[in-house]
């Protein structure tokens, strides 16, 4: 003997019954259809050549650009790279002769994306004039990390290591030789 089993039949929900989103007022769509093509504009403006429409349009939309995050510099990449690579790093003169050093964070791999905020404050440190009181504050910080491994230290000098970077195709792969170049030194008050 086979036995079924029917479902009892369910009506259909009333059209009232029905939960349908609310439709979007005309305002709502001027407004997401505005941040759409101001978007596209400012990417558009962007990446395009150098051009007096250029400038109109990076004119219109920098603000909003800046504000969202969107804005792009790719003065890293061609037609002019950089020609040098440049690391900073401390100098720790201490009471007893030695010398500490300190480099500026920095990491390969996947490690690059988290201290890159450490080689960019470290090309602030030398590339941005009038920067004395983030220098003295640096150099104060690193007195203090080496306070802290057991040692007295009596000046900081902070040094930006610079390389020349060679040209595509140059028959030196390795572009030259590193030169240390000082650029703010302070002596450390005795605690």
């Amino acid at each position: 003997m086979e036995t079924t089993t029917q479902e009892p039949e369910t009506p259909e929900p009333a059209a009232e019954d029905v939960d349908e989103p609310a439709p979007m007022s005309r305002g709502k769509r001027f407004g997401i259809s505005a941040l759409i093509v101001l978007t596209l504009l400012g990417v558009f403006a962007s990446v395009a050549p150098k051009s007096a429409l250029r400038d109109d349009l990076l004119g219109l939309t920098r603000p909003y650009l800046l504000v969202t995050g969107l804005d792009q510099a790719w003065g890293v990449f061609s037609p002019s790279p950089p020609r040098t690579t440049n690391d900073v790093i401390a100098r720790v003169d201490r009471t007893d002769g030695t010398v500490g050093v300190y480099p500026v964070e920095g990491g390969n791999g996947v490690a690059e994306y988290w201290d890159y905020r450490w080689r960019k404050y470290g090309e602030q440190l030398w590339k941005k004039r009038g920067a004395e009181r983030e220098r003295t504050a640096f150099a104060g910080w690193i007195a203090d990390q080496d306070r802290a491994a057991g040692h007295q230290p009596v000046r900081v000098t902070l040094v930006r290591i610079n390389h020349p970077n060679p040209p595509p195709g140059s028959p030196d792969p390795n572009g030259g030789t590193w030169r240390d170049i000082p650029f703010f030194t302070t002596p450390v008050s005795q605690r």
